[in-house]
């Protein structure tokens, strides 16, 4: 079985069209998201439509719970995006869409199981708000452990935009040391998907997840960033950042 994993898009429609693309060129039929469809970029409302009618699984990241509820610990420039699309998207009364969009949201899982595969937008432990980061495989031992006794096999999480692959000894292997592609190995694992719409390896491509069979491959799509810096500018109550970073990958 082949199928695709996606996670945190942010708003940025051309990443995510992109991807989707990429996907169907490549023949796989099956989409699962992770979370994080707002945030950061100017068109959620349109993410929200096209991974609402195209995925199979659905789940709630951070910045989704933070629209719903409140932007408690976030940087300035992430709650002010937040905060932004709030009262662009808030249910009014009068209009369907937005009715239907924050149902969509209010719908989301924490996590899903497909047989050894677990399913997180951020970590076992917690599936929201946790980050895995390369830098507790060196410094965080005890954190990890916690980690991985709430897993039996492999979790796929996103949330840090960091494609990569964390094993339980501890240790941290990026997508690009592996060449974008991983087999799944006995023990305990977590594979990171790394960011449609925000990614921070410095890289500035759109990357997802195919998996197929014992093999994990990451895939990195070019799409149109000077058109979201552009749409971004143009909103008043997002900060130009969240496009300018788009070109560094960070």
């Amino acid at each position: 079985m082949r199928r695709a994993l996606i996670s945190d898009i942010h708003g940025n429609y051309e990443a995510l069209q992109a991807v989707f693309a990429d996907i169907e060129k490549r023949g796989i039929e099956e989409v699962y998201f992770l979370g994080d469809l707002v945030g950061y970029g100017p068109d959620a409302p349109a993410c929200i439509d096209l991974v609402s009618r195209e995925c199979k699984v659905h789940l709630l990241g951070n910045h989704d719970h933070a629209l719903l509820s409140a932007a408690v610990g976030f940087n300035r420039v992430a709650k002010q995006a937040i905060d932004c699309q709030r009262d662009q998207m808030r249910p009014d009364g009068e209009d369907a869409d937005k009715q239907r969009r924050w149902d969509y949201l209010s719908s989301l899982e924490e996590r899903f199981q497909d047989g050894k595969f677990l399913h997180v937008h951020a970590s076992p432990h917690d599936p929201i708000y946790e980050y895995v980061l390369e830098t507790d495989a060196m410094f965080n031992h005890e954190k990890l452990k916690v980690v991985f006794d709430r897993m039996e096999c492999i979790a796929f999480v996103g949330h840090t935009h960091v494609p990569g692959v964390m094993i339980e000894e501890p240790r941290w292997y990026g997508a690009e040391e592996l060449h974008y592609e991983w087999e799944f190995k006995p023990g305990k694992q977590i594979i990171n998907l790394g960011s449609v719409g925000q990614p921070r390896d410095r890289d500035p491509r759109a990357c997802y997840v195919e998996v197929d069979g014992e093999i994990c491959r990451w895939h990195r799509v070019e799409y149109d960033i000077d058109a979201v810096i552009e749409k971004v500018k143009a909103v008043d109550c997002l900060d130009d950042r969240n496009g300018l970073r788009l070109l560094q990958g960070r």
